[in-house]
């Protein structure tokens, strides 16, 4: 296993057949970093050609994977803060806890798979994507999605939405 440094933080990588994998502690000594940190270092990863990009001790930073395209696969462990996957065109996003509000906000493509409870207004305005959450969901899920060309926006909840 070899390390790196990107933006002062040191993460390990490893392969995963030919693609590679970068792990990033979002909360080095403890501390969450700021969000718009944790993003830039997630835009320098792709930039720098890693595909598959796992984020450890996530605790609120909103905006993961805002506006990010194609073929990308992002795995949170931790809490997600607020529009998690916003305007999200293509990636697949693993949460391997619960979330926070505004989930797959304006998504038009892609996968999100919330492996615990998901905040309310989850799938605001998407227009395409799917979107599973195996918990219970708050209030107003879906509220303004709509299907585009070909595009369909599907939300999958395992448990109990909250009243309109």
């Amino acid at each position: 296993m070899k390390n790196m440094i990107i933006n002062g933080v040191e993460e390990s990588k490893f392969s995963i057949g030919i693609e590679e994998t970068i792990e990033i502690d979002t909360a080095p000594g403890g501390e969450p970093m700021d969000y718009r940190d944790l993003n830039e270092m997630i835009h320098e990863a792709i930039e720098n050609n890693y595909k598959n990009i796992v984020l450890n001790n996530v605790c609120g930073q909103r905006f993961i994977g805002a506006a990010l395209q194609g073929d990308i696969n992002i795995e949170i462990n931790g809490i997600p803060g607020n529009d998690l996957g916003i305007f999200m065109d293509g990636p697949k996003i693993r949460v391997n806890g619960n979330c926070e509000d505004q989930s797959g906000n304006t998504m038009n493509q892609g996968k999100m798979i919330i492996d615990g409870d998901g905040g309310d207004v989850i799938g605001l305005s998407s227009r395409g994507g799917t979107i599973y959450v195996k918990g219970d969901v708050g209030y107003r899920v879906g509220i303004h999605m709509k299907e585009y060309k070909d595009k369909f926006p599907v939300i999958i909840v395992g448990g109990t939405a909250k009243d309109f």
